[in-house]
């Protein structure tokens, strides 16, 4: 095991001076080419076809799926007094004043959506729960029998509605509520007692078939989504992380380490004469090989690791570390693990560090790693240089981190 070796790269920098992943240099040579293009293009006029584009954007963007439902359902109420005026005889006698109150609140919350845009879970709440009652008042106040089994349907509007985005919670007890209701309604002006049983069962199906349609809308493509990031993230010879998965799975090991005060170990794991492997043996082999490497691997990695698959035969591995011993240690038992289950060795190469992540800004993850990365390929180089199967370990300059979330400008998904 090698702990001191000269570097064998002069262009690269020397580990015990590795230069902060965040620094001036670093932002402006990763983002030179945009701001050319910007310069190339701040000159162009902005015509008219592009402006009415943007503001179609914005105005999408403004609502989400159940805020924009809910407009398409409240403005459908906001006739309903014109029709009653238009024939008054389908309002119960003294309903007017009820009738009023409906279409004011229909007014504010179809107001209040449109000017907010994505409602709040609560808002959506206090305003679906009052809604619902304002459904079922309105059919009630209406004396024609076939406007009101229309107006009953919208019942079904507000649960439906919820389980677009709601939680499981909020849309079972909307179904309840709307199916009591609907329920209530059916024993209004009763003929008889098989018309109400089939206004209960009705009522019922009115309320709980476009729930369950639009649930299971909504788990099937969070099954599909899921699915399809699984395999956006995943290497699918090894089934370990790419390097799209690596990057954005790092970001809270990261933060871990830099909260805790550890270290932060990384590993580059070489295979040896791989590519003899593949001339030789096929590439069949080759995929086998990689895969029992991967096996050993995650058998001898540290709790709390991190493996990816950056290469055709090139893997790293972040995790927590209390320094270079202890890492060197552990980067030894993988590499006599795969010697041990594989019909290759490896040549492994150790960087750990101490994270700094005070202070905010643009997230750096992609840098970290890089920075980590560029380093372990230097002293894999070393390990290859001095006869292959054997791990070269070294220390690293504090690293200044910035974690950011997943939906920061700069978090990793690439």
């Amino acid at each position: 095991m090698y702990t001191d070796p000269e570097a064998p790269r002069g262009a690269l920098d020397a580990p015990g001076a590795a230069p902060s992943v965040s620094d001036e240099s670093s932002r402006t040579r990763w983002s030179a080419t945009p701001h050319r293009r910007a310069a190339e293009t701040s000159d162009r006029p902005v015509t008219s076809a592009v402006r009415p584009g943007r503001r179609t954007s914005g105005i999408v963007a403004h609502f989400d799926a159940r805020s924009a439902a809910v407009l398409l359902s409240t403005s459908g109420a906001l006739p309903l007094p014109l029709l009653a005026f238009i024939s008054p005889g389908i309002i119960r006698a003294g309903g007017w004043p009820y009738l009023g109150a409906i279409w004011v609140f229909t007014l504010i919350v179809f107001s209040t959506t449109a000017i907010v845009g994505r409602l709040s879970d609560r808002l959506f709440a206090v305003f679906g729960m009052i809604g619902m009652f304002g459904i079922a008042g309105s059919a009630y106040l209406v004396t024609e029998p076939a406007a009101a089994g229309v107006i009953i349907t919208l019942l079904a509007a507000i649960p439906a509605i919820s389980a677009m985005s709601s939680t499981p919670r909020v849309v079972v007890t909307f179904s309840l509520v709307a199916v009591v209701l609907a329920l209530g309604l059916a024993f209004v002006d009763p003929s008889s007692v098989a018309g109400v049983l089939v206004k209960c069962g009705a009522g019922v199906a009115n309320v709980m078939v476009p729930v369950f349609i639009v649930a299971a809308l909504r788990s099937s493509l969070e099954i599909t989504m899921a699915r399809y990031a699984v395999l956006g993230d995943t290497d699918p010879l090894t089934g370990l992380l790419n390097r799209r998965g690596f990057l954005t799975r790092s970001r809270e090991l990261l933060a871990e380490v830099a909260e805790s005060g550890d270290q932060i170990g990384f590993l580059l794991i070489d295979v040896d004469h791989f590519k003899a492997v593949n001339d030789r043996l096929g590439h069949a082999v080759g995929d086998s090989v990689l895969v029992d490497t991967v096996v050993a691997i995650g058998r001898a990695a540290p709790g709390r690791s991190l493996i990816g698959r950056f290469g055709g035969e090139e893997f790293v591995l972040l995790c927590p570390t209390s320094g270079q011993a202890a890492l060197a240690a552990a980067a030894e038992r993988i590499r006599l693990a795969v010697s041990s289950m594989s019909t290759v060795t490896v040549s492994i190469g150790a960087v750990t560090a101490p994270l700094s992540s005070r202070g905010a800004g643009a997230p750096n993850i992609s840098q970290v790693i890089d920075h980590l990365t560029h380093l372990a390929d230097r002293w894999v180089y070393v390990a290859k240089s001095a006869g292959r199967d054997r791990v070269v370990c070294l220390s690293s300059s504090p690293i200044h981190f910035v974690g950011g979330d997943s939906s920061s400008p700069g978090a990793p998904g690439r």
